[in-house]
């Protein structure tokens, strides 16, 4: 396995995660989301409003913009309630079920009144390294429900001051050091060897369900990317949460004794995958499945939908150095 030195670009997650994969996951890219349909609303005239006596009032999933300030990263919290009121408001049963919701954070209003609100795990992932207690950032979350006790709201995004787009930010298209895309568009990140030939690793235990061995390999999705030989890896935590790994530009494709690799093997964390390519670099991705992460591009559904090991690029990558995956997974509590 190759050694630390080896590696040019360690990154936030290559202390934890990346470190196993390869050596022994501005803002992130994510889905595109819909920011303007989300209302801004005051979380102190929201607060203020009428409660029931007893049991909850279900709301239609009302879209909400709010500006709060961080009182907590909070934890683990029980979502039951927001889920039946997500089924009451015309979600189907099994979209509620699947939905990965296990965490909440405290957020706080002008005048100091604080509100525990439900976050979805693929969103939680980022926000501890994104957003220290104490700062200000823009919820857009949805109300599901009010009780005696407050409003339910699941935040699906966040924006903080620093992370807001800007309009008049020019493209970056020079290319990348994968030489696979360009910087606006690249999605993932990339590790340069000191030499090719080197294994490169998986980053958790997992099961391999795509293997590319064409050095050209077609694609015209800019979120697939064709880039040569790759690997994808399916790892499933204990909480249920689903993240695929992929690992381009390699060489040979082998296994942790040299074997060919085969669809369906499973593998440890930290197990050979492949080999680093003769351009020694690798481009490494992590794409969590995740309610608001998956892609409903019209071109995707017409050329993959009916391609079952083609699946995994149904779910749009994330910044591997931003992503909490085992966070994600319920392997552990976020980072602060």
């Amino acid at each position: 396995m190759l050694p630390p030195c080896v590696f040019r670009k360690p990154g936030l997650l290559a202390a934890s995660l990346l470190l196993v994969v390869l050596c022994a996951l501005p803002v992130a890219v994510r889905a595109e989301f819909n920011f303007a349909r989300y209302k801004e609303t005051d979380l102190d005239e929201f607060l203020a409003r009428r409660r029931p006596a007893s049991g909850m009032d279900v709301y239609p999933m009302a879209p909400l913009k709010l500006d709060v300030t961080l009182a907590s990263h909070g934890g683990p919290c029980t979502s039951g309630a927001l889920k039946r009121s997500l089924i009451m408001s015309g979600m189907p049963k099994a979209d509620a079920d699947g939905l990965q919701v296990t965490n909440c954070i405290t957020v706080r209003s002008a005048k100091g009144r604080e509100l525990k609100v439900f976050i979805q795990d693929v969103v939680y992932g980022f926000l501890p390294g994104e957003v220290p207690v104490g700062d200000k950032l823009s919820l857009y979350a949805i109300h599901g429900f009010t009780s005696r006790e407050g409003p339910g709201l699941l935040v699906n995004e966040f924006l903080t001051p620093r992370s807001v787009p800007r309009a008049d930010k020019p493209a970056d298209k020079t290319m990348t050091s994968c030489g696979c895309w360009t910087q606006d568009e690249h999605p993932g990140v990339d590790f340069t060897a000191d030499r090719a030939g080197g294994p490169a690793a998986a980053m958790a235990d997992g099961i391999v369900v795509k293997i590319e061995t064409s050095e050209q390999a077609p694609s015209d999705l800019p979120i697939i990317g064709g880039c040569g030989r790759y690997v994808v890896l399916k790892h499933t935590y204990p909480n249920g949460g689903i993240v695929y790994t992929r690992y381009v530009q390699l060489g040979r494709i082998v296994g942790p004794k040299g074997q060919a690799l085969a669809v369906g093997a499973s593998i440890k964390a930290g197990d050979p995958i492949g080999e680093i390519g003769p351009n020694k670099v690798l481009h490494f991705e992590i794409r969590p499945v995740a309610p608001g992460n998956t892609t409903t591009d019209k071109a995707w559904i017409e050329r993959y939908a009916s391609v079952p090991d083609m699946e995994w690029s149904r779910y749009v990558p994330v910044d591997p150095q931003k992503f909490d995956a085992a966070s994600f997974g319920g392997v552990r509590k976020a980072t602060k």
